[in-house]
């Protein structure tokens, strides 16, 4: 009798694993099972079985004709959009043929990717993208490696990704080009999802935020800058050593004082301002769809004085990822949160299971930034740079980079209902912040005003 009791609760654990393991793999399949069946390794299901792509106004960006992929007629157009529709060769995992090939394909979850009576091979999509405003932003980086983004705050509809350097898809780089060609490298590389840079003076909001939740007087609060000053034995200098004089915290964010906020992030400490970056996405894993994104990262656990200064003018060990800091933007123009960027209405249902809060900043928090970054266009960068109406917040940004030319970053949105608009701009070994990635976005914002009704 003993036997058969042990037997009988061995059969009922088995039984309940069963039923666990079995629930487990429906739920994966439901969640996961097109990602499965769409696996560049499965050679059958090629990008010739897939259907039309289309920008917002209906301009084919790819499709297939007589079983081959073929993209738009508009050479520019195809190199401006590469790491957005994707390649024949799969080598641009984050693009759209790579992310989204179970909807391209027509898969569904009952008859999978075959066609049926009831399903049928190569499903269209239709994107947010206007090829229009890709092609200024690809053709406003010149020839310099970047990334722009830009997209609808409300909405979350994404007007524009692009990033270079690029290539015709037409014409592939070979191995050699790859290996042994520098203007080739990265050219796989989505700079918007996939790569970090050094921020440089775009994380002064972070670091003024920190100051909001720390002082109350933080907008009178003053230092005083001389071009340069000795913190922990060693100088943080401002660029090209301009001395600011004694300022408030709208005039440093104005003039981009090094030393004001390597000041105030000693004030600070090292703590407050890794929680503050943590709550504004650093150190947080985002995703794009079903592309996962690289880290906007922060670690000030060994900073000394000087190298917390720098930390707080967006240096040291500080790096930002192009997406992550969109999303912030649109926090700061949205009360505090960020509506998720998407790119179609074919988007997968269940990415919202897995998506952490969109919630940066309380909405007090981000109306004091936004007023600080309207200042910065109206009083410092000029007007003349944006269509008028839009009435452009922005903060630039010129990090030190060893061994090459800084890189630049010029960040921002349009506090106007009518064009609700927030956008960033990377620009690899630039002059500065204004001169090259805030002449970049003047180019975008002008195409969008142009050409986004």
């Amino acid at each position: 009798m003993r036997t058969t009791g042990r037997r009988s609760i061995v059969l009922y654990i088995l039984l309940v694993a069963f039923a666990v393991g079995l629930v487990w793999l429906v739920i994966n399949i439901i969640m996961n099972g097109s990602a499965w069946a769409m696996q560049p390794y499965n050679n059958h299901m090629g990008t010739a079985a897939m259907g039309e792509i289309t920008d917002r106004d209906g301009n084919v960006l790819a499709k297939t004709v007589d079983g081959q992929r073929v993209y738009s007629e508009d050479e520019s157009v195809r190199r401006a959009l590469l790491h957005t529709i994707g390649d024949n060769e799969g080598f641009i995992s984050t693009s759209v043929q790579a992310t989204m090939r179970s909807q391209l394909s027509g898969y569904n979850l009952i008859t999978g990717a075959n066609q049926t009576i009831f399903s049928s091979l190569g499903s269209n999509v239709k994107l947010s993208i206007s090829e229009t405003v890709s092609v200024a932003a690809y053709n406003a980086l010149g020839d310099k490696k970047g990334a722009v983004m830009v997209y609808n705050y409300s909405t979350g509809e994404v007007l524009c990704k692009v990033s270079k350097p690029s290539y015709d898809p037409y014409n592939p780089p070979t191995s050699e080009d790859v290996e042994g060609n520098s203007a080739y490298d990265g050219i796989y590389l989505d700079r918007n999802l996939s790569a970090s840079f050094a921020p440089g003076s775009i994380f002064k909001l972070v670091t003024q935020a920190s100051a909001m939740d720390a002082y109350s007087d933080w907008a009178t609060r003053q230092y005083t800058c001389e071009g340069s000053a000795n913190i922990g034995g060693s100088n943080i200098t401002c660029l090209h050593g301009t001395a600011h004089g004694t300022q408030n915290a709208s005039q440093a964010l104005g003039n981009s004082c090094n030393v004001y906020y390597a000041y105030l992030a000693n004030d600070l400490g090292a703590d407050a301002i890794e929680k503050k970056a943590g709550e504004f996405g650093w150190n947080n894993e985002l995703s794009f769809g079903n592309a996962k994104c690289s880290l906007s990262s922060i670690d000030l656990s060994a900073a000394n004085s000087n190298q917390l200064g720098w930390a707080g003018v967006g240096q040291y060990t500080v790096m930002a990822n192009p997406y992550q800091i969109l999303t912030l933007m649109g926090a700061i123009a949205n009360g505090g949160t960020y509506t998720e960027p998407r790119i179609s209405d074919s988007w997968n249902p269940f990415d919202s299971l897995t998506s952490g809060s969109r919630k940066y900043m309380s909405g007090g928090q981000a109306d004091s930034l936004k007023t600080m970054m309207r200042s910065n266009v109206s009083d410092y960068y000029g007007e003349y740079l944006f269509p008028e109406s839009m009435r452009v917040c922005a903060k630039s940004g010129t990090a030190e980079v060893d061994g090459k030319n800084p890189t630049c970053w010029f960040i921002g949105f349009c506090d106007n209902a009518s064009t609700p608009y927030a956008f960033v701009v990377v620009v690899e070994e630039g002059i500065g912040g204004i001169e090259s990635a805030g002449n970049a976005a003047s180019a975008v914002l002008n195409s969008v005003q142009s050409n986004i009704s």
